[in-house]
């Protein structure tokens, strides 16, 4: 007979039903998995949510960590078929989540600096003595950066 299987979600909403007994922490070789007892079903095990493969932990504190975030109090532990000298198993590379997350801290970055800059310039401007430029000179200035910018741009299509 085949196993119940949760994902995360799923197990949070049987806990909070109140299907879910206790949890067992249950170690093979070097990594941890999480089976929840429940009413009905007997014994489940957390599964992952795209591929609903066991759920596998290098860290006995992290799966605990999961265990009381789903919302379960009580349980055990099956370290029968733990052996301390297994390897460990690989950490998950995400490259695509990496790359993502390191755009994100950089336009952070980006951001708090240009946020630096404008209270800097507003702090500036504040001052008593602080000459301001009328806004038609200003205009008049970015015209003529504009069309030089536009004439340099010109003059390398054409070379």
């Amino acid at each position: 007979m085949r196993r119940a299987a949760f994902d995360v979600a799923q197990a949070r909403a049987a806990v909070k039903a109140g299907g879910v007994l206790s949890a067992i922490l249950r170690a093979e070789k070097g990594a941890f998995y999480i089976e929840l007892e429940t009413r009905e079903s007997g014994v489940a095990e957390l599964v992952t949510s795209n591929g609903r493969e066991r759920r596998a932990f290098r860290d006995p504190g992290q799966a605990l960590k999961v265990v009381r975030a789903l919302g379960v109090a009580t349980g055990r532990f099956a370290l029968e078929e733990w052996d301390t000298r297994a390897p460990r198993a690989p950490a998950w590379t995400r490259p695509d989540q990496s790359a993502h997350m390191k755009r994100r801290n950089q336009l952070a970055d980006e951001a708090a600096a240009f946020e630096a800059d404008v209270l800097q310039a507003v702090a500036e401007a504040d001052r008593p003595g602080t000459p301001f430029v009328p806004h038609d000179e200003v205009m008049a200035q970015l015209d003529a950066k504009l069309a030089a910018t536009a004439r340099k741009a010109a003059r390398k299509g054409r070379a």
